[in-house]
């Protein structure tokens, strides 16, 4: 939680087509704030493209050319939600944004033209208003990787449990590719299984938890029981052929690649970052496994049968490298995984 004493300034871009009200503005709240200045809304889009980090109010004229401050600020929200919009507009355009408030686009309106110690309050106003929506998100954030702990913490249990039940050379293999997974898991855990805005407190709910994840584990391990016994060659060509059928990747941007010792090299393209890391390791961490991720681990068991190795390239540069080989130990997983969440330093939030 954010330190009140340690709270850095509130960072305001105020935008406005006229040099001396910019100038004013600079002038008078500059000490208080960290301001920021455009004289256009394309110009104000783009500092904040390059300042959002540090930006938490945007206040603009209504009356520009080119673009209106209502339809500025709509853009604001679609593209930078956080940030808190008030809108300045003479007393004749009052009607316009008194409509700009009610469509959900500003937070307040100041009548131009406007007293410094007056717009002082709105925009201190403002700037409290944003630190508790901060604070708010940032318990989310907070919420939805523990949750998302809890159910990778669950996952890898009973992904082990279930090994017991093969013959001792499946089980090595199956265990093996648990292993692998889990020691390419990422270290910074961000919640991918929802995000804070869809936080609700059923997903929370005891009772909720253990029924959602028996259902789900069923379906996932039903899944890989009816894609076992393949070979790895045939598994990971099955994968990719399920990713470009179901639209994930275009079939000209994805190859597969086999040696004669059993190790792959699948090529996806870059820049698809989220979609790489939801079939790779959703069956960890989606709070539902997609049918996608447990394909995927059908497949490294596998290539843990064929004691092959699968790298993963975006681009020029290899993005994960699954190695299920060796002697399987489950204390090492979940000893992998114990580090994986120290390593993703929680107490950031």
């Amino acid at each position: 939680m954010t330190n009140p004493d340690s709270t850095p300034p509130c960072g305001i871009l105020y935008v406005d087509d006229e040099e001396k009200a910019l100038k004013y503005f600079r002038l008078a709240f500059a000490p208080k704030f960290q301001v920021f200045t455009a004289s256009s809304g394309p110009e104000g889009i783009e500092i904040l493209r390059r300042e959002s980090a540090r930006i938490g109010i945007v206040l603009s004229d209504q009356r520009m050319p080119g673009m209106l401050g209502a339809e500025f600020l709509g853009m604001v929200r679609e593209e930078f939600p956080r940030i808190v919009r008030i809108l300045t507009t003479a007393f004749s355009d009052l009607e316009s944004a008194i409509q700009a408030v009610n469509t959900g686009h500003i937070y307040q309106y100041v009548v131009k033209p406007w007293e410094i110690v007056d717009l002082g309050m709105v925009l201190q106003r403002a700037a409290d208003y944003y630190h508790v929506l901060s604070e708010r998100n940032e318990l989310l954030s907070l919420k939805m990787t523990t949750l998302q702990r809890v159910i990778c913490s669950d996952r890898v249990k009973w992904l082990l449990l279930a090994s017991r039940t093969l013959d001792s050379a499946g089980q090595a293999a199956f265990r093996r590719a648990v292993v692998a997974l889990v020691k390419s898991l990422p270290e910074n855990l961000s919640p991918i299984a929802d995000s804070p805005g869809a936080f609700s407190r059923r997903q929370f709910e005891i009772t909720g938890l253990i029924r959602d994840e028996y259902h789900n584990a069923s379906r996932c391990l039903d899944t890989i029981d009816s894609l076992s016994g393949g070979d790895a060659r045939k598994s990971l060509e099955g994968l990719l052929s399920s990713l470009v059928e179901d639209g994930v990747f275009a079939s000209d941007a994805v190859a597969l690649e086999f040696d004669a010792s059993s190790n792959a090299v699948l090529r996806l393209p870059a820049g698809d970052g989220g979609k790489i890391d939801r079939t790779l390791f959703g069956l960890l961490v989606e709070r539902e496994t997609p049918p996608a991720s447990a394909r995927f681990f059908a497949a490294l068991v596998a290539l843990a049968q064929a004691n092959g190795t699968l790298t993963i390239q975006t681009g020029d540069s290899a993005r994960f490298v699954f190695s299920p080989q060796g002697e399987p130990d489950a204390d090492a997983a979940i000893a992998e995984l114990y580090e994986k969440f120290s390593a993703s330093d929680i107490s950031r939030l």
